[in-house]
């Protein structure tokens, strides 16, 4: 990376977002014609939405985003999509942990947010199916939610604190 895009790094923003990607894709379609059967059905789909963090050296991270969508009518399997949608991320070398964490965690994902549920609308739309938009996510929300469920769950390996 340059000196003065590094510098920027740390004096104007606190990360920086180099590349987003499809890492993995895979979208099976194994019922289509079931639409034209089941008429009278309605579909019922379901969407999953985790996110990953890899170091990949000591100011560079790949934040993963993995989205499963399935769509079934009963209990046939209409279509399933997988997408890890991934971006590269620098970090200023001085960003601290408590400001890491929302950093790679919330603000990385609701910036990918937007070009994975494109991809996750197109792919489903050359599947034959209405676009299917996921609704929006509050990852700020998810990050605090899931950070209180680690701390109560160190809380529980750890036993009760002894007080004297």
């Amino acid at each position: 990376m340059a000196e003065n895009q590094e510098q920027t790094i740390s004096t104007q923003y606190p990360f920086y977002i180099h590349d987003q990607y499809v890492k993995d894709i895979s979208f099976e379609n194994p019922n289509y014609l079931i639409k034209y059967t089941e008429k009278d059905k309605q579909p019922e789909a379901s969407v999953n939405v985790e996110t990953h963090v890899a170091k990949l050296n000591d100011d560079n991270y790949e934040v993963a985003m993995n989205i499963t969508a399935k769509s079934l009518i009963e209990d046939k399997i209409v279509f399933v999509l997988e997408l890890t949608y991934a971006t590269l991320v620098s970090v200023a070398k001085d960003l601290k942990q408590d400001v890491l964490e929302p950093v790679l965690l919330v603000h990385c994902p609701f910036l990918m947010f937007p070009f994975a549920r494109e991809v996750v609308a197109t792919v489903t739309r050359s599947g034959g199916y209405p676009p299917l938009m996921i609704d929006p996510i509050d990852f700020a929300n998810l990050y605090l939610e899931k950070k209180k469920e680690t701390e109560s769950k160190g809380k529980l390996k750890k036993g009760p604190e002894k007080s004297e």
